[in-house]
């Protein structure tokens, strides 16, 4: 993935990419265009500039796109063989089977969060975007998440995003600044101060 002379909002990247697998962190502050930048990413917004890549992004960027009155299980029917291979083995992993028969419409936020993270990750998609998609996981399931994610990175380009940089400082090989551009984080201390300091 490589951006060029990307203008959105009040933001101006000349160049960035990310060409290798791996876990990539990305902060900024509420209201920062993250979640536009991502749309971007994803096609689903059109932007200045060129967006390089060849590879399938995978980014649900609203919960409440599911079909409230299917179950995890009607939608895991709609994934290839071996999607559905990757879907079972999450499953077993965050151990959903009490509620993979349930419609999605009855599913509390984490249950929710664990199907999307799910269906994201058995995607044949190189590259995965979560946004804040694990904001309503327990702390078991949170651990699970991020413990699955190391095992997933060495396959796929994963971009995560999250309130609290100690998810991102301590879970992502390399970390981003989103500020009218794009900074490679050195100093997680700064980037706190100037999230706090607006």
């Amino acid at each position: 993935m490589k951006l060029s002379k990307l203008n959105f909002l009040n933001y101006k990247i000349q160049e960035f990419e990310i060409l290798v697998p791996g876990l990539y962190g990305f902060v900024g502050q509420n209201g920062a265009g993250k979640s536009t930048f991502f749309s971007i990413l994803n096609g689903d917004i059109s932007a200045k500039g060129s967006i390089i890549s060849s590879r399938k992004v995978m980014y649900i960027s609203n919960l409440q796109s599911f079909d409230k009155n299917l179950k995890a299980l009607d939608y895991f029917k709609l994934l290839s063989e071996s999607e559905r291979s990757s879907a079972k083995k999450l499953s077993e992993l965050f151990d959903i089977n009490s509620f993979i028969d349930k419609k999605i419409g009855k599913y509390s936020l984490g249950m929710l969060q664990q199907f999307a993270i799910i269906i994201s990750l058995a995607s044949n998609s190189e590259i995965v975007i979560f946004d804040e998609l694990h904001s309503g996981l327990d702390l078991k399931h949170q651990r699970i998440f991020f413990d699955i994610l190391q095992h997933e990175k060495k396959e796929k380009i994963i971009i995560l995003t999250s309130h609290h940089l100690e998810d991102v400082k301590n879970n992502c090989d390399v970390s981003f600044f989103l500020d009218k551009d794009i900074e490679v984080i050195k100093d997680f201390n700064d980037v706190e101060n100037r999230i706090i300091g607006g």
